[in-house]
């Protein structure tokens, strides 16, 4: 074979890796479609790369603060967009104390942390901390109060520390309250940590206010919250 003719083949030949290696960087990066991944595009219907939100999502920092209570000896993360309080304002169907099983007098107010809601508070969520050091109240701590609901007492480990776990609610006048308590005795103290949701029909609201969160949606909320607050006690 002639040198001329080798050398065509040879230009022919790389003419051609070249256009299948353009082709393949053409196609390669391409983002997924709706095809390929049914449920993973925005409303508007853009294609997405799947891939890469996921990376994004992975790499994006988590914006939580920490609560630290030096008097009574502990600390829990939460996130930064919720607003802790001191003081635990009443309602309809409560009174604002320490504990919605406890008296009033008997105990102290220490933090909570409420879901964001709509502007007519329909709906009412938040976690409490509440402390007692009342003798009688201490001996009682994990023993089921008379305002709970008959069987629900049980007992779980969240951390390090074993809770006693009971329930509660109250209904009247279009309101409604439900109360999950953990309660738990530290250094001769009664802790008790309450999930609450105060919820007000919808329909008697003006205007009616049904984009609130449903009662049991707000439990839910509320029990992933206490889940990830990682409460602890300081050493």
């Amino acid at each position: 074979m002639r040198k001329h003719d080798i050398a065509s083949i040879l230009f022919i030949t790389c003419t051609l890796t070249l256009s299948a290696g353009l082709a393949t960087a053409g196609t390669g990066d391409r983002p997924l479609n709706p095809a390929d991944v049914p449920s993973e595009y925005r409303k508007d219907s853009a294609v997405i790369d799947v891939n890469l939100l996921r990376k994004r999502l992975m790499e994006t920092p988590r914006q939580i603060n920490t609560w630290i209570d030096s008097t009574y000896g502990f600390q829990f993360v939460y996130p930064s967009h919720l607003k802790p309080a001191r003081q635990f304002e009443p309602a309809y169907l409560d009174n604002g104390s320490w504990s919605w099983f406890g008296e009033k007098e008997k105990g102290t107010p220490l933090v909570s942390l409420a879901l964001p809601g709509t502007p007519q508070k329909t709906t009412a969520a938040e976690i409490r901390i509440g402390v007692s050091d009342d003798p009688q109240t201490v001996r009682e701590c994990r023993s089921l109060p008379a305002t709970a609901k008959a069987g629900s007492l049980k007992t779980v480990r969240h951390g390090d520390t074993i809770y006693t776990v009971f329930s509660g609610s109250d209904a009247a006048m279009s309101k409604s309250i439900s109360v999950q308590a953990y309660r738990t005795v530290h250094q001769n103290r009664c802790y008790s940590m309450e999930l609450m949701v105060s919820g007000t029909n919808p329909d008697v609201m003006d205007p009616p206010d049904y984009a609130a969160m449903k009662p049991d949606e707000a439990m839910t909320r509320l029990t992933s919250l206490w889940r990830q607050m990682n409460f602890q006690w300081l050493p």
